[in-house]
């Protein structure tokens, strides 16, 4: 399948305001992995055409004014912030030509072959970059990356939904707030948990990490489904409610582990990332562009998960999300304060692309991926995660309706050795 670039241009930022605007990252921002997101949107035919879409950008762009904007570092590598109205910045457009049906490719089945439908994810000049890949039979697929620490998924996924309303001509009633006085910190700040070593590595710096022996070419990136059926057998068997989130993270926790053969005594834990806009109190807006995920950490022995019930798993989890309330993110909102003067690093900085023995979690499943309509006709009929080259990472995203039963597919990362194991229990109830 061949994929040839027609046009690369870039949108500028809007109307600039009367002077250069600097918004600095908070804390959430600088946790958030500093690298490009990949994310696919598949529609059939018939879709609006390219300059209707380019059209529709330009004024998403204007709403959403940091994307376009530029990720800059101070003289002092200390207070990092995104400038907006300044020159340069925008937004990357990459239109293509793709000499196949759109049916060719679906389901889009996590492959290195993805990534020739996003602009490069490396050394990347713009924080937004977009790619238009129109198939033969007017299909269209829309390759996505975004800088992340500008925004999470929540907030990524409501700029989407907002750019198919304008290239719908509809008016946008719910639009991103970029207030931070909900995040200013307490007087005087206070630390009441300790966040060094959990969401920034303390000083001095450990030396770098020395390049793995292992090979990301072991990998394997797959897809699982899990339909609502065998997600309700799975709840039958829990002794208290949980969310379908905590079941189904439960039984891909415990039966990952056992995929992977891991020493009973060996720990394992799970980096789950959680939305802080509703756990503030009062909440935070959840039209807030920005990131506000904070990690909880589910922890066990391999033995305890191996041995244990599904309902166990799902506890821990519980559990774990449950910690993560006002009180833990405004001592981070103070912790930041505190450490104002200070080079902060995330921990995971310092990490190998191999996580085994832990995962670390993202659900999409809140995201609102039904509302993104471009209109013309045409359905969304796939949506992916591009190739990830790490191990441990699970994406849980909800199965469009209306394309086999519905449920939630799970895009996960392992070992190809762990994931054919995997594969073979993925549905096990034992």
């Amino acid at each position: 399948m061949e994929v040839h670039v027609v046009s690369s241009t870039v949108i500028p930022q809007g109307l600039p305001p009367t002077e250069n605007t600097k918004i600095p990252l908070t804390v959430f921002d600088m946790l958030a992995a500093d690298m490009h997101i990949a994310v696919l949107h598949a529609y059939m035919p018939p879709m609006p055409t390219n300059t209707a879409l380019k059209d529709g950008l330009k004024k998403a762009v204007g709403l959403f004014p940091t994307l376009a904007g530029q990720l800059v570092e101070n003289d002092d590598h200390c207070r990092p912030y995104i400038s907006v109205g300044d020159n340069g910045g925008g937004v990357l457009v990459v239109e293509t030509n793709v000499g196949s049906e759109l049916l060719d490719i679906l389901p889009l089945e996590p492959s290195p072959e993805l990534e020739r439908f996003h602009p490069p994810i490396d050394e990347t000049q713009h924080l937004l970059q977009i790619q238009l890949n129109r198939f033969s039979c007017g299909g269209l697929v829309i390759g996505l990356t975004a800088q992340h620490r500008v925004a999470d998924g929540k907030a990524m996924s409501s700029f989407f939904v907002a750019w198919g309303k304008l290239v719908r001509g509809l008016q946008i009633d719910s639009f991103p707030v970029y207030d931070q006085t909900m995040l200013i910190p307490r007087d005087p700040p206070r630390c009441d948990h300790d966040h060094w070593g959990i969401e920034f590595q303390p000083l001095p710096l450990p030396p770098s990490i020395p390049p793995s022996t292992l090979n990301s070419n072991k990998i394997r990136n797959m897809r699982v489904h899990y339909s609502w059926e065998f997600i309700s057998k799975i709840k039958t068997q829990m002794p208290r409610k949980h969310s379908t989130f905590e079941v189904l993270m439960g039984h891909l926790w415990k039966n990952i582990t056992r995929a992977r053969g891991l020493d009973p005594d060996t720990l394992t834990q799970i980096r789950l990332s959680v939305n802080g806009r509703p756990r503030l109190r009062p909440p935070a807006p959840s039209e807030y562009f920005g990131n506000m995920v904070i990690n909880a950490y589910p922890r066990a022995r391999v033995k305890e998960l191996t041995k244990g019930s599904v309902a166990d798993a799902a506890r821990l989890v519980h559990d774990a999300v449950g910690r993560i309330e006002d009180g833990y993110i405004r001592s981070l909102i103070d912790f930041r304060a505190i450490n104002s003067g200070d080079v902060l690093v995330p921990v995971t900085d310092f990490e190998e692309p191999f996580l085994c023995p832990n995962l670390e979690v993202d659900s999409w499943l809140g995201f609102p991926f039904h509302e993104v309509d471009f209109g013309g006709g045409g359905n969304l009929c796939a949506f992916a995660s591009s190739w990830v080259p790490a191990e441990g990472v699970v994406i849980l995203m909800p199965s469009l309706p209306g394309i086999g039963e519905g449920g939630v597919d799970v895009m996960l990362t392992l070992f190809q050795d762990h994931a054919r194991l995997f594969r073979e229990i993925s549905h096990s109830l034992d």
